[in-house]
């Protein structure tokens, strides 16, 4: 198991929407796996560092969520094994590497990146991502297939996905006993029980209305208004239940059974489950959504023989497992996944099953005007508008 990595995974995915106004800004999330600093003295939150620009082949440069950027184990290991020195620094959204890699004019002195998946395609979009060398990975074929031809990037042309989450319920399994007398199997329980739940959802319009499209049995990245709508209605019947709407707040309230039971993503809910066996973390048997992680090389990379390497490095099984075990992911390494603890295994829900894999859905990249929609019914979800 990994060292009290007190993970807080995404503040993540869906600053899609909080990229188009001030509104989502204020409520969207803020990054993708805020993760308390590690030991390496190279890794810094500092948004405003500046890293050369020079083609430095002795030292590689990297940008990404904390859990990739402060792991010195597996930064030495490189080093060892190719004499480059490894330099992190990390970033709390998507949106704050994209921004800083489109005012660098590909300028950036980073040769790696970690953007999430629907990153990747807004991205490809800028012209900001390097097309891999296949040539020089040749641990690319240790993931798994189904992982390398996702609608972000068919192919693995520019990224390769190397972590895997999920959304889905974490619970106190004595206090959900003890009231309701039953334990969760799919989001239909939070429904069927609101009058004594006690719940927080995520902080993000895109999963939050996105679960209520899902269970109304529409797309995750539905345009329709009438269909978002219906949605939001329906979230509109758990308000009684819901203390609040938050990513980070309910770990030390979920374990205290001060909240009952929690919409998280699946890095939290697993790390906390790691350290209290009273918590569960589940995938509802309906299906959620599921996303992945990247590593990418940045347009104007300073080092991207090294930047070669390193990706073929973190695809080594060994390395693939390291770092599942950090952050308390699935990983798409079809090698690694014996290797990884045997607690982190042990959790069914680390990985979901084809079964619920068949039901689940990616959430994607949608036009401005769209987002605009989901935004204006998420504000009016969580201040209690009508």
């Amino acid at each position: 198991m990994s060292t009290s990595r007190d993970i807080s995974r995404r503040k993540f995915l869906k600053q899609a929407v909080g990229a188009t106004s001030a509104i989502a800004g204020a409520y969207s999330l803020s990054g993708c796996g805020i993760f308390d600093k590690g030991e390496n003295p190279e890794a810094t939150d500092e948004n405003n560092v500046e890293r050369p620009i020079t083609a430095d082949k002795k030292t590689l440069y990297i940008y990404g969520w904390a859990t990739y950027v402060d792991n010195q184990e597996v930064f030495e290991g490189f080093t060892k094994e190719t004499g480059i020195k490894v330099a992190g620094d990390s970033y709390d959204s998507n949106e704050v590497m994209l921004a800083k890699l489109e005012a660098s004019g590909g300028r950036s002195g980073y040769s790696i990146i970690y953007p999430s998946d629907y990153m990747v395609t807004q991205m490809r979009e800028l012209k900001l991502l390097a097309p891999l060398d296949k040539k020089l990975l040749p641990n690319l074929s240790n993931i798994a297939p189904n992982y390398l031809d996702l609608p972000h990037d068919r192919g693995a042309v520019f990224s390769v996905p190397i972590s895997l989450g999920t959304t889905g319920l974490a619970y106190n399994v004595k206090a959900i006993n003890s009231i309701v007398g039953t334990e969760p199997t799919d989001w239909s329980y939070l429904w069927e029980h609101k009058d004594k739940l006690r719940i927080t959802l995520v902080n993000d319009p895109r999963e939050v209305i996105g679960m209520a499209l899902h269970i109304l049995g529409n797309s995750y990245n539905t345009t329709e208004t009438g269909k978002i709508e219906a949605a939001f209605q329906k979230l509109r019947e758990l308000m009684p239940a819901i203390a609040n709407f938050t990513t980070d707040a309910w770990r030390d309230p979920l374990a205290s059974g001060d909240l009952m039971m929690c919409m998280t993503f699946s890095g939290d809910a697993i790390s906390l489950a790691r350290q209290d066996p009273n918590i569960r973390y589940i995938l509802p048997n309906s299906g959620t959504s599921i996303w992945t992680d990247t590593v990418a090389i940045p347009r104007g990379a300073a080092n991207i023989e090294g930047a070669h390497a390193w990706i073929n490095y973190v695809m080594r099984p060994d390395i693939a497992a390291k770092i599942s075990d950090a952050n308390s992911f699935g990983t798409t390494n079809k090698l690694a996944k014996t290797m990884i603890p045997d607690d982190l295994k042990a959790i069914s829900a680390l990985e979901p099953s084809e079964n619920i894999i068949a039901k689940s859905g990616r959430i994607s990249k949608l036009d401005p005007e769209v987002l605009q929609i989901y935004e204006g019914y998420w504000t009016r979800l969580i201040t209690g508008l009508g």
